[in-house]
């Protein structure tokens, strides 16, 4: 089997290709317009005073704690989101010294938020990969493993999803060249000595457990490099002051073209800070979440992979599940750079993903369950599940009113506990109040993300925010209108 090794010369002199246009900028051109003019105050004055104050909590984390504890009486948790995230298309007139300050300021606003957050017990800080390095570093981290994942197809030759040490040995060797045979070997030695076979998620821990190793031979460059081991700085600095603070992180997805590099990251992330062994990490649940964006074609494999990948290293499986939010802009890329379309075909598709989703993770906390009632019973013990010994957690991050009933019936079903920290809701400030309030009444963990920054940083969110709310796909917005309608009428019957 002849698999090319990744060309570094080639990938030294990479250029970022010209991405599409998308709505996102084409409303970002519209707003330099009166930037030329000289009026961009009286934009920003516009959207400040509109958009801004419906879907944000404030330009700073210290102004967003009015409104947090505003939410708090109606006993609703807040998820903290700094407006930080770049995309390929970005200005790529600033130094490289001026990017680094840029990453390092953004890592700042994260250490920040974290610690306004640990004000408020049980509380997250959402996370933006993009916003902390280069992320051509994530597109090239992602073609590497994409590359690999690859790799393993064509070796494995009777198509049974596993590879015999040997063959993985060939694989490496095919790859990263015969001069790093003893690097290799070493590697190999240090994987599971007891499995003969090697599966794809054996394979995904190698990677894992050999960043090292991998980066060495991946289609980044010396800079690339030099970007990604900042990046893993930052990274493990936010970490540790999550977990000094007790404050959960929430790894966004974001597009597709970076999502595996990033789901790698967020995977070793979660590897050394949601360890079922360190009892200091649960005293409050786990510290690290991936979020999976269902309405991609491969969330579920990728969703059941991950979960079992922490079953069999001992770390607290958590996640966040949303349907997505980069829908144009996917499509768009993927019809004009000639590959399939990486979102489902229709919306049923997608309401199924996303509801088989959570469906297959409240399984997976009643089998725990189940399994301790059957503990204290072999041993006399009187555990029962709660936020220090999950194995999963996880997030139901949705405006869908048919999923989150749908969620609930199932949690009552099952029987789980609704204070054991298990499972959260939640939507997005300034959207779906009815459903937000409805849950909280009704005693249900639920939790509003509020996204904070200047104007000018949060305007892609907010186009993003135009979008959802102009899609009529679920009916939404007719329920929002018909439920604020009938509330008008009620307090004027009440006033008269």
């Amino acid at each position: 089997k002849s698999i090319p090794p990744f060309n570094k010369s080639t990938v030294s002199n990479y250029k970022r290709k010209a991405m599409p246009i998308s709505f996102e900028d084409y409303a970002s051109n519209l707003i330099k317009i009166p930037e030329k003019l000289r009026l961009s105050w009286l934009t920003y004055w516009v959207i400040k005073r509109t958009f801004f104050v419906q879907f944000c909590g404030g330009e700073t984390d210290e102004e967003c704690i009015d409104t947090m504890s505003k939410l708090r009486k109606y006993h609703i948790g807040s998820i903290l989101g700094p407006s930080i995230e770049t995309d390929l298309n970005q200005d790529e007139s600033s130094s490289d010294i001026e990017n680094d300050e840029k990453f390092n300021q953004a890592t700042n606003i994260y250490l920040s938020g974290i610690k306004t957050m640990s004000k408020l017990p049980n509380s997250f800080v959402n996370v933006k990969i993009t916003g902390l390095s280069d992320p051509l570093i994530l597109k090239n981290l992602t073609l590497t493993l994409n590359s690999l994942n690859k790799a393993f197809d064509q070796f494995d030759n009777d198509q049974d999803g596993t590879l015999r040490k040997t063959e993985l040995k060939n694989l490496f060797v095919n790859i990263f060249g015969e001069s790093e045979s003893r690097l290799i070997d070493r590697v190999l030695n240090k994987a599971d000595s007891d499995n003969k076979l090697i599966d794809r998620l054996d394979y995904f821990k190698i990677l894992l457990d050999n960043r090292d190793f991998m980066i060495k031979h991946s289609m980044l460059n010396q800079k690339m490099i030099k970007g990604f081991n900042q990046l893993l700085t930052r990274l493990e600095q936010i970490s540790k002051t999550a977990h000094q603070y007790n404050v959960k992180l929430l790894i966004d997805a974001e597009q597709s073209y970076f999502q595996p590099g990033i789901d790698y990251l967020a995977m070793g992330l979660s590897l050394k800070f949601n360890k079922l062994t360190d009892e200091n990490n649960f005293q409050n649940g786990p510290i690290i979440f991936n979020t999976y964006q269902m309405y991609l074609k491969d969330s579920s494999s990728r969703l059941k992979r991950d979960y079992e990948l922490s079953r069999r290293n001992k770390f607290v499986f958590a996640a966040k599940l949303v349907r997505g939010a980069y829908m144009a802009n996917e499509r768009l890329i993927a019809k004009e750079s000639g590959y399939p379309d990486p979102i489902h075909d229709n919306l049923e598709d997608t309401h199924e993903s996303y509801n088989g989703a959570v469906t297959f993770l409240l399984n997976e906390l009643y089998k725990s369950k189940k399994n301790l009632e059957a503990k204290n019973v072999n041993d006399g013990s009187i555990y029962d599940s709660n936020i220090s010994n999950n194995p999963l957690v996880f997030v139901i991050a949705s405006h869908n009113q048919e999923s989150i009933i749908k969620a609930c019936e199932k949690l009552d079903q099952l029987g789980i506990n609704l204070d054991s920290g298990a499972v959260y809701f939640a939507q997005l400030y300034g959207m779906c109040d009815q459903i937000t309030y409805a849950l909280s009444g009704l005693g249900y963990p639920v939790y509003k993300a509020l996204i904070y920054g200047k104007v000018n940083e949060v305007i892609p969110y907010l186009i993003r925010r135009a979008q959802e709310n102009s899609s009529v796909l679920d009916g939404r917005a007719a329920v929002e209108q018909k439920a604020l309608w009938n509330e008008i009428i009620r307090r004027f019957k009440f006033c008269k």
